[in-house]
Formats: structure tokens, sequence, C-alpha cells
């Protein structure tokens, strides 16, 4: 069997989820029963009780992918950038902190510290 290009992006898009999934439990276990991964996209969902859902997505727009991480807020939810599934982790982490800030590409992991 030979692979397609989309099935290699496919298939490589779902590691990087598993990835951030498995970095998001190392870091803090109990959020193991609070992820539900997409069984047919790059995609998850972290489930925040009282605070609605972060969603992890992958992104992509013409050529270029990326990571997006959702953040529920009002009046509208925060969209933040990750360069890489470790940004990612970083980047929910925070979130789940409440140091979450800016919008569209504005990081919480690139917060001074």
């Amino acid at each position: 069997m030979h692979l397609t290009p989309d099935m290699a992006d496919s298939f490589g898009d779902r590691l990087e989820r598993d990835l951030i999934q498995h970095g998001l439990v190392s870091a803090r276990p109990e959020l193991a029963d609070a992820m539900v991964p997409d069984e047919h996209r790059p995609l998850l969902r972290i489930r925040r009780p009282g605070a609605g859902m972060l969603i992890v997505a992958r992104v992509i727009e013409g050529a270029a992918a990326r990571w997006v991480i959702g953040v529920p807020g009002e009046p509208s939810p925060t969209l933040l950038d990750a360069d890489s599934p470790d940004d990612a982790v970083a980047i929910v982490l925070a979130a789940l902190d409440g140091a979450s800030r800016g919008r569209h590409g504005n990081s919480p992991a690139d917060t001074p510290g």
C-alpha cells in the first residue's frame, strides 16, 4: 500500500494531536477524562466544568497548516495560534490556569515570566 500525500498529512496530524493529548496528560493527569479526541478530524475537545470547552484543532489555510486553540470567553472566544504541539500544550495549560490573553496569535506561552 502506498500512502498518498493527503493520507500522510492526515496521519501526521493525528500523531501531532496524540502528542498534544499525551503532553497534557503528562502535565495534568486529571485531564485524561476531560479530553475527547475527534474520530475523524485532527481535533481535541477539553471539557472544563462551568467554563466551557477548549478546542484544539488543526487548521489548514492554503499550503500552510497550524494548530489553533479556541478558548471560550465573553463576548467571543479567543483563538490562539500554536507553532508546534509543545506550544499547543503550553497554551492549553495556560488557558486552563486562566492566563489566556489576546486574540488571534497572542499566545499565553509567550508571556514573559
